[in-house]
């Protein structure tokens, strides 16, 4: 009985290392926790892909057929859809990223049969029309802040539109019966304006993905009508001007559906270590 104080004295240095180990290895395995707050980006770029739908006069097919004597007699442009593609540059104007000043390219293509045409469709005419744009830009961000970015947004813009028709002349009145012309639309400046609503998504700090409704109407300003009847190269007729084939007052609109990817950059990050 007498050695077991010793014992016991004899163990403490032993327990008293043991514990400190204990300590060092349990300190070791605390996970720490950070909350890490993305500054706004600077600048962004997005990269899209657009499908087009003609409206009022630019729109000229019903029931997949286009209708030669409207587009001949100036009513309406001949088209029913289209594609494209534009890049869109956007620079943060304030603080908190609510406005951006955008700068857009675009390249649209409308024609009367973008899927092809039908083989039992009457009318052997058709139209197809190029249309290079460069738009300046406000927009409005509701969400600057947030991984998902609501967005409307309005431009002016500035368009080149060329083209090429073909008319089949079957049931117009002074023309020759079952018979085809073709008729090329020169290069045509004309000015516009377009209107936007769509959103954003970060799926990092560098790249998002990016979707949109857009519509535009390129040729509100400029507007005129030239030449000839005799003519089979002229300018995009798109004013009234009595007598003149293929002329009248017609809008160049239409909507795109537009999907894409966002590039970010600028975007900081700040960590704040959570106790």
């Amino acid at each position: 009985m007498k050695k077991q104080p010793v014992f016991i004295i004899m163990k403490l240095p032993i327990l008293l290392i043991i514990i400190l180990f204990a300590e060092i290895s349990y300190s070791q395995t605390v996970t720490h926790r950070y909350m890490i707050v993305r500054t706004l980006p600077l600048y962004t770029l997005q990269v899209n892909l657009n499908y087009n739908q003609s409206v009022l006069e630019l729109a000229g097919t019903y029931n997949d057929d286009v209708h030669s004597v409207q587009i001949y007699e100036g009513t309406t442009f001949g088209t029913d859809k289209g594609f494209g593609g534009n890049i869109v540059s956007k620079i943060n104007l304030d603080r908190r990223g609510q406005i951006r000043f955008t700068q857009t390219v675009a390249f649209n293509r409308i024609l009367s049969y973008t899927f092809g045409k039908k083989a039992t469709l009457a009318d052997q005419g058709h139209a197809n029309y190029n249309a290079f744009t460069g738009a300046l830009g406000l927009e409005y961000n509701f969400t600057p802040s947030h991984r998902f970015k609501i967005y409307i947004g309005a431009d002016i813009n500035a368009s080149i539109i060329n083209g090429e028709t073909r008319i089949w002349f079957y049931g117009i009145e002074g023309q020759l019966g079952d018979s085809t012309a073709d008729y090329n639309i020169k290069n045509t400046f004309r000015m516009g304006f377009g209107v936007d609503f769509g959103s954003e998504f970060l799926l990092n700090s560098d790249i998002g993905i990016h979707v949109a409704v857009k519509f535009l109407d390129l040729n509100v300003f400029l507007r005129k009508s030239e030449g000839t009847n005799d003519d089979a190269e002229f300018k995009l007729r798109d004013a009234d001007s009595p007598g003149l084939r293929f002329a009248g007052n017609k809008s160049f609109a239409f909507y795109s559906i537009i999907a894409g990817a966002s590039f970010y950059f600028g975007i900081g990050e700040k960590r704040y270590k959570l106790k």
